[in-house]
Order: structure tokens, then C-alpha cells, then sequence
């Protein structure tokens, strides 16, 4: 790749960033800082989160879904399914709220893989992954209405 290519590639991602950080809807996608995060929100892990590939759409997820790109789930390899987990971008502190219905990620340092349009509220697809946190939303929690 030239250096006129790469320079390029960044100002589209970079654009993007700009972009996706204007167009979210509550609850989803909002920014969030670490210091106003419920105390009854436990934090999880912090690692990378990548998403699925869109080959994916229609086959059988681990809980017995089937994958759906526009739904707000995620595989984690050892939540029970049906945990609702924040998921926190450390560098933009934009979080999105998904349900865990399968098992993955299987790539070393990994902590989450997301729907489509789970990763796109949180500015994931153009990178392909990005550093996250997790926080277990408590079962009790009105914004779970919304999954």
C-alpha cells in the first residue's frame, strides 16, 4: 500500500469516527465516562472485541438463535446466555448494551465478538476490532427492556 493509500484509508476512518460519534440513539451507542458508570454495574475484562463476519446472518448461534446482524447480541466464552454486558470503547468511551447468545471469541486476547450493528454503535467496523471493558448489567435494570 502507498503512503498516498494509507494516508487516505486513515482519513476515511478517521471521518468515519467523526460520523458514527454523531449519529447514536440512546441507549445505544452513547459516550459514557468511566467515573458515571452504575456502582452495581461489576466490571468484567477488558481485552479486544472484533464482530462477526456477515456470512454468519441466518446460521445457529450456540444458544439456538439464529445470528441476526441488525440485533444487539454478542458471543462471550463463558457468560450465561441471556447476560446483558456493557460494552465500553476505551478510546471514545462509547458503550453499547448486548445480549449474550453464543460462545466466542476463539482469537487469543479477545473478550467479546459483536453483532453488526452492535459494533457499529460503538465505531468498530471500520478498524475491525478495538480495545473495550465490560461491565455485567444487573438483571433488575430498566435499560434491559430495551434488548
Amino acid at each position: 500500500m502507498s503512503l498516498t493509500q494509507t494516508l487516505i484509508l486513515l482519513l476515511c476512518v478517521i471521518c468515519q469516527q467523526i460520523v458514527c460519534g454523531c449519529a447514536s440513539l440512546e441507549p445505544f451507542g452513547r459516550s459514557i465516562s468511566r467515573k458515571k458508570i452504575p456502582a452495581d454495574w461489576s466490571s468484567l475484562e477488558l481485552g479486544w472485541a472484533s464482530f462477526y463476519h456477515p456470512n454468519l446472518v441466518g446460521q445457529k448461534t450456540a444458544s439456538g438463535e439464529s445470528y441476526n446482524n441488525e440485533s444487539f447480541t454478542a458471543a462471550h466464552p463463558t457468560l450465561p446466555f441471556g447476560t446483558v454486558v456493557m460494552v465500553r470503547r476505551v478510546s471514545t468511551g462509547r458503550y453499547v448494551l448486548v445480549r449474550i447468545n453464543d460462545r466466542g471469541p476463539f482469537v487469543t486476547g479477545r473478550v467479546i465478538d459483536l453483532s453488526r450493528s452492535a459494533a457499529a454503535k460503538i465505531g468498530l467496523i471500520a478498524a475491525g476490532v478495538g480495545r473495550v471493558e465490560l461491565f455485567v448489567v444487573p438483571p433488575h435494570h430498566p435499560l434491559i427492556a430495551h434488548l
